[in-house]
């Protein structure tokens, strides 16, 4: 039985797919900085943070997730002046050792859970490398999971539509979807975003973009 993925979880999942991902090297590069960022959007959807209108992030709740990754996010983010989400893209990468503190717990759960399995391997057998490999087929899982609520007439859950609205934002839905699927997966979105229930994540979408639009930024800025 597959266990409960949390959206950093399926993020990393479908990130570390090199088939899809092999080419975008600049998106590469940030994966452990989009995957805190991920952490932030999963701790609004158990009710830990806020984003508030003028984009800060408020702790509302300080108890433990029983996620090593999202408390040890809760705990850096506890020891710090409360910041705008802008902000706090800015401070995680700057302070690379806590960034990828954070993916390093994320993927580790994923092996805990039996999702992914890290293989030793050498480039040219002389220089280490790790491989991960999905045992259980749980990307094939997330994408048809997607698929089904999104396009089809299954039981639409709100984390479903939140790491869909993230996935779209980095693009990564066009390695899954055809052409005609991403069409209706964008219209499905812009229909749910007039939608009653999508009251309860509006704030979570407008942070999504604000996300992506701040890692861009940034990621400019190291190139200047």
């Amino acid at each position: 039985m597959l266990k409960e993925l949390t959206i950093p979880e399926e993020f990393v999942l479908l990130s570390l797919d090199r088939e899809t991902n092999k080419l975008k090297s600049i998106f590469r590069q940030h994966i452990a900085l989009y995957t805190v960022m991920a952490c932030i959007v999963e701790l609004s959807l158990k009710g830990k943070v806020k984003f508030e209108d003028d984009d800060t992030v408020t702790i509302l709740d300080f108890t433990s997730t029983r996620d090593k990754s999202l408390d040890r996010l809760l705990e850096i983010m506890t020891s710090e002046k409360p910041k705008k989400l802008k902000k706090w893209a800015s401070y995680f990468y700057n302070h690379m050792f806590k960034q990828r503190e954070v993916y390093k717990l994320v993927v580790e759960g994923l092996v805990e859970k039996d999702v992914l399995e890290v293989e030793n391997t050498e480039i040219l057998f002389v220089v280490p490398k790790k491989k991960y490999v999905d045992v259980a087929n749980t990307r094939n899982y997330i994408v048809e999971k997607i698929r089904a609520e999104l396009l089809e007439e299954g039981n639409l859950e709100e984390h479903t539509i939140v790491l869909a609205l993230f996935l779209n934002a980095k693009k990564m839905l066009n390695d899954y979807f055809s052409e005609f699927e991403r069409k209706a997966l964008k219209q499905k979105i812009e229909q749910l975003r007039k939608e009653e229930m999508f009251e309860t994540i509006k704030s979570i979408d407008k942070a999504i973009k604000n996300i992506d639009a701040s890692i861009a930024t940034i990621a400019a800025s190291a190139t200047t």
